[in-house]
């Protein structure tokens, strides 16, 4: 018999529990309903906080209001319904890119495109400068970047060194396959046209780039610095409050309750 299962279910039936965090500022939301205490107890907690916990008598649930219906959009004039069906749909493609940045400069590429296979390359970009991009727009197609990029202080392989050393030494922005990486079909050959669109547009925008990638840095560094020397937050005073089961309820969970001890009699069989 599976007692953690049935323990669980009977605690349901001492009561339900709503908890609620008493906060300094003033509620943003709809005032919580007024509770009418039967009884409390406080714990006090290591840190100097302490957990209230109030037995209430059952809340009245109110009814809320239905939103306002919208009136209905104004239908589309033939002319208009005309125009909206010339305009070319542009594919979105999901470019999703793994990036190991080594000390050296270089970067290890591992990406998919749509139904594409699993890439491999090696590339003179530092793609860290491409993080926060989101999306690019390009005149083929919208690709949605998904883009993880951090250092790599592990060497690069025999095939990643031989890949990098194949690569534009003026700086070009570049990426080369790795050996076994090839196109075999046109979900292939669009993701690869995703990086080099990707590489081009990183070319483009370099210094725009960089300088979004230093202020990002710095931020976080900031960030750092402020969470570091915050004091320390003040202890929290938590009201729990619980009330009992209405009938209805506790005789769904007493039902629950003997239908499962009935299973597990039945070997775990449904009776």
């Amino acid at each position: 018999m599976k007692i953690v299962y049935i323990i669980a279910l009977v605690l349901l039936t001492a009561g339900r529990i709503a908890a609620q965090e008493a906060v300094a500022k003033a509620p943003t939301v709809a005032t919580p309903p007024a509770f009418r205490i039967l009884s409390e107890s406080t714990v006090p907690q290591p840190d100097g906080g302490t957990v209230t916990f109030q037995r209430v008598a059952p809340p009245v649930v109110m009814q809320q209001a239905q939103p306002p219906v919208n009136p209905a959009a104004p239908a589309l004039t033939t002319v208009q319904a005309d125009a909206g069906s010339q305009v070319a749909l542009k594919e979105v493609k999901l470019l999703s890119i793994s990036a190991s940045v080594k000390a050296n400069g270089f970067t290890v590429l591992r990406w998919t495109c749509g139904a594409s296979q699993r890439f491999q390359a090696v590339s003179s970009v530092d793609f860290r400068y491409l993080e926060g991009l989101g999306s690019l727009e390009m005149a083929q197609a919208t690709y949605l970047l998904i883009l993880s990029a951090g250092p790599d202080e592990q060497s690069m392989t025999d095939v990643e060194t031989r890949a990098a050393q194949s690569l534009p030494l003026n700086g070009i922005a570049s990426f080369a396959l790795l050996s076994g990486s090839a196109a075999t079909g046109p979900a292939d050959e669009s993701a690869l046209d995703a990086m080099n669109s990707l590489l081009d547009y990183f070319a483009a925008h370099r210094e725009e780039l960089v300088k979004l990638h230093a202020k990002r840095e710095a931020d976080s560094a900031a960030r750092e610095l402020a969470a570091r020397n915050a004091p320390p937050p003040p202890p929290r005073h938590s009201v729990i409050h619980y009330w009992p089961l209405q009938p209805a309820q506790r005789a769904a969970i007493n039902a629950q309750v003997q239908q499962e001890v009935q299973r597990q009699m039945n070997g775990g069989k449904q009776p």
